[in-house]
């Protein structure tokens, strides 16, 4: 039986039309997630490895705050207290904390959990400050934990020795003893004079 030219489409044609038009939507709604994702990774990737690598050479490395009053961007304000540097960003707990080791003594200094690809030891990072050698907080809007050790084979003169140094980055949700994956990790070994 033909259909008279200008007759109204079937329910069928409409049911099959509807569901054309919904999956043509869904996806490209899905190609958009995919594509904000992927972008997403790229981005934390390129700018994780930058943060490990500026870390990776400053123990101390410079941050800034948002005053409220002005807008502008100001330094991470640095205390000490006996080895340990803390830099406070106007919130109640430090931002970075970091306690040095005199490069001139004679021992090792190790850091037991160094090898380990999640290094999230609680006895390296207590609630408290870090131990010496070890530096954690939130840098780039990441959580890292940077953790250096020497061994007195290292030494190469009286203020001179080879450090290792491994620095985790992590998402800045990342709660310090969980079982998280670090978004990059960067292993080197540098040369430190003198006291920090």
């Amino acid at each position: 039986m033909r259909r008279a030219s200008g007759a109204a489409f079937t329910l069928i044609e409409i049911i099959a039309s509807v569901l054309l038009f919904v999956m043509g939507a869904m996806a490209v709604v899905g190609v958009i997630i995919l594509g904000l994702g992927t972008a997403k990774r790229a981005q934390a990737d390129a700018t994780a490895w930058a943060t490990a690598l500026s870390a990776l050479r400053d123990p101390l490395p410079m941050g800034v705050v948002s005053d409220q009053d002005t807008g502008s961007l100001t330094p991470w304000t640095w205390s000490k207290t006996g080895s340990t540097w803390s830099a406070n960003d106007g919130s109640s707990e430090p931002a970075w904390q970091y306690s040095a080791w005199p490069i001139d003594q004679g021992g090792d200094v190790l850091v037991a959990d160094m090898r380990k690809p999640i290094a999230n030891n609680p006895a390296v990072f207590p609630g408290g400050s870090p131990i010496t050698g070890c530096a954690r907080g939130f840098l780039n809007g990441y959580y890292v934990e940077r953790r250096e050790q020497s061994r007195a084979s290292d030494r190469i003169g009286q203020k001179t020795r080879i450090v290792e140094v491994r620095v985790d980055v992590y998402w800045s949700s990342y709660a310090p003893g969980s079982d998280g994956r670090p978004l990059a990790t960067v292993v080197d070994r540098v040369v430190r004079q003198g006291h920090l």
